[in-house]
């Protein structure tokens, strides 16, 4: 059984999220990680704690880690550089402190999951690769190298989640005035999971996950209805549905499945490996 290393929470915090900490951090410890005297296993916490409230389960909670800390790795090395990563990181949590700290102290599991699944990242033939997370699929995770253009990322393979379809928050509904829209809107074109792609705005075509983004929608899996004097948009999940969704996973670990098994079953064409045995040495 491995044993834990933390401060507790509050320690993680004072650790982390102080102002000061990011000067130093500005001034000199870029490589510091890779020498292991910036331990990032001290950090992952408070990073799933922003990315994962506290009701979930603890196989899913480790799946989310083991995620954070592929992708923090990631990060690292597409930008060579520790400061800017762990600056992306602070403005990410900025402002939301009291929240996190909430999160981390209602539920252990968060520190448990980093120290059960210590030095674990999802990789493919070896590499680093993005690995994206949602809450809430539409009852399939889309395809990457469709949603994202590229064969590049034909390795994030759609599968269907049939269990997000029993959220409460699977369907949601956002009424906005006709008269703040687009006199015409025509969804032009779907992905192979229901995602549009593509709408037509008074002729001009637009993005769907950046339309659904500007129009506050929950998903890019909508329809339109025309309601009186307003639009209706029933969204289908939450997020862009790429990759592991939360809520399905938190499923599978209420059925048992470990976190390997729960990324295996969305990752089907990652593998888990040891960034320190595996990835690093090769960078």
């Amino acid at each position: 059984m491995k044993k834990s290393f933390f401060p507790g929470v509050s320690g993680v915090l004072v650790l982390f999220l102080i102002p000061y900490l990011m000067v130093i951090l500005m001034n000199g410890l870029d490589t510091a990680l890779l020498n292991r005297t910036f331990n990032v296993e001290m950090l992952l916490p408070v990073i799933v704690a922003s990315e994962m409230g506290s009701e979930y389960e603890l196989e899913a909670v480790k799946a989310q880690t083991i995620i954070a800390r592929s992708e923090f790795y990631r990060k690292l090395q597409e930008k060579k550089n520790l400061s800017s990563v762990l600056t992306q990181i602070r403005e990410e949590t900025e402002f939301r402190e009291g929240e996190i700290l909430q999160a981390l102290i209602e539920n252990l599991n968060y520190e448990k999951a980093v120290t059960e699944t210590e030095s674990e990242v999802l990789a493919v033939d070896g590499k680093l690769q993005l690995t994206p997370y949602h809450e809430l699929s539409a009852g399939r995770t889309r395809d990457g190298a469709e949603v994202l253009h590229s064969e590049e990322y034909a390795y994030l393979k759609s599968v269907e989640s049939d269990m997000d379809k029993g959220s409460e928050d699977f369907l949601n509904s956002v009424y906005i005035n006709q008269s703040v829209l687009p006199e015409r809107l025509v969804i032009k074109s779907r992905d192979s999971a229901g995602y549009v792609t593509e709408i037509l705005a008074d002729g001009d075509i637009l993005e769907g996950e950046s339309f659904r983004k500007g129009m506050g929608l929950s998903s890019a899996n909508f329809t339109i209805q025309k309601i009186g004097k307003e639009i209706r948009f029933l969204c289908k999940g939450r997020g862009h549905g790429l990759g592991f969704s939360q809520y399905g996973g938190n499923e599978m670990a209420k059925e048992k499945k470990s976190a390997e098994k729960i990324l295996e079953f969305y990752f089907p064409e990652m593998e888990l490996v040891d960034i320190y045995r595996d990835v690093l040495q090769y960078l």
